[in-house]
């Protein structure tokens, strides 16, 4: 290599990039396998690699174990930790488009799902059994979420025939319980999904994910909502904004 020439990975690399950037490669859309894009560039498969590796470090493509490589979408919509509402709700007031699917309902509460919710807040069960509502969320017709809902018997029969696929949870429970969320508590994961959850996301199995379980408490301080919600590792970016004074935390949920 020349003095001051660019290596090859880093050439394939630009090239790449420039062409993802003018819509040559479009987000969602699959590579040719690295065999071909090797032979195409005139490499070896491990210079083509370190290519790769560069702009997935970028976010601008997602490896999926025993699928490809595909190239990942911009960031749709931003998601701020700092402000308390629901995904439904904050996406839609940044005027993304939100779906919703609801793919069960499971009571009693005998699920795996249920118990997971009980280890996070045992109070929310204490007057009887669980309620666990899984949830799909699109962003842009893009599967971003699939969310599973845990609350007691008493509080989901207070919620007969609202459709979730249409109205917040948050909304539906202020309007028809009388529960409003006062805070809540959250944290979060780095995960790989398998099983059922990846074929859910459209992803592969081992494909990367966050984790965010949330509790959410009413005025009085009484935990009545567990949010568990599994959201594909490519389309989520958790950031952190500072001042000497401040701290103001968010994620972008993306499309893939």
């Amino acid at each position: 290599m020349a003095r001051g020439e660019l290596p090859k990975y880093r050439t394939i690399a630009d090239d790449l990039r420039r062409r993802i950037d003018d819509g040559r490669l479009a987000p969602g859309e699959q590579l040719p396998a690295q065999t071909a894009m090797a032979a195409d560039y005139d490499v070896t498969v491990m210079t083509l690699r370190q290519a790769l590796a560069e702009l997935e470090r970028d976010g601008l493509v997602r490896a999926e174990r025993g699928r490809g490589t595909f190239v990942a979408n911009a960031p749709a919509v931003t998601f701020g930790l700092d402000r308390l509402s629901s995904f439904a709700q904050e996406m839609t007031q940044q005027g993304a488009s939100v779906g919703t699917e609801v793919l069960r309902v499971d009571d009693p509460s005998t699920v795996p799902d249920a118990a997971h919710a009980r280890r996070a807040a045992p109070e929310i069960g204490a007057d009887g059994e669980l309620v666990t509502v899984m949830r799909r969320r699109t962003v842009d017709g893009a599967v971003v979420v699939v969310q599973r809902s845990s609350l007691s018997t008493r509080v989901w029969h207070l919620l007969d025939a609202v459709d979730l696929a249409e109205r917040s949870l948050y909304d539906a429970l202020a309007e028809r319980a009388r529960i409003r969320v006062e805070r809540a508590s959250e944290t979060f994961r780095a995960v790989t999904v398998t099983g059922d959850d990846a074929r859910l996301l459209g992803v592969g199995d081992g494909t990367a994910a966050m984790e965010s379980t949330r509790v959410s408490f009413d005025v009085d301080g009484t935990p009545f909502l567990v949010d568990h919600a599994l959201m594909i590792g490519s389309a989520t970016e958790i950031r952190a904004e500072r001042t000497a004074s401040d701290l103001r935390l968010g994620y972008s949920a993306q499309g893939v």
